[in-house]
């Protein structure tokens, strides 16, 4: 399996199966970085399995997103390029620090416009609620979505 690197602008993602290539490439990383100014910040770098507890962790964050993967049975599981159950399925899901933010960011404008009209909310709310929506509904989102949807604002 080849090493896999996800990027998105200072941010990124090495992922292999085996922890000690991964060791190995946050060692390049670093001694590419020092060369050129910026470092990898220790409170953002972990060392982590989608699927296996490591180091405390099961998957990782990544622009908002949570992955991981679970264990399935046959009928669920993911298969690979063969056609072959792998046992597990992975999902990727809105982080619970940003449905967090969102809940708060919605719950402070609410208090904001209670002046305003319910037109005048609605008109400042839906931006912010359909970027969000927007932005996570490519992934599992819906059991997020219909909490907040039930949550009393």
């Amino acid at each position: 399996m080849s090493l896999n690197v996800i990027r998105y602008a200072y941010d990124f993602v090495v992922l292999h199966h085996d922890i000690e290539v991964i060791r190995r490439s946050q060692d390049y990383v670093n001694q590419w970085l020092s060369n050129i100014g910026p470092e990898l910040k220790p409170e953002k770098t972990n060392l982590t399995h989608t699927f296996k507890h490591f180091e405390g962790k099961v998957g990782f964050n990544f622009l908002g997103f949570l992955i991981r993967q679970y264990s399935q049975g046959k009928r669920e599981s993911s298969k690979d390029f063969k056609r072959k159950t792998l046992g597990f399925k992975t999902l990727i899901k809105p982080t619970p620090e940003s449905v967090k933010r969102n809940y708060a960011r919605i719950t402070k404008l609410v208090d904001q416009h209670k002046s305003s009209t319910q037109e005048g909310l609605i008109k400042t709310l839906n931006p912010i609620i359909r970027g969000w929506a927007n932005y996570y509904r490519t992934v599992v989102s819906a059991e997020i979505f219909n909490k907040l949807a039930a949550s009393s604002l």
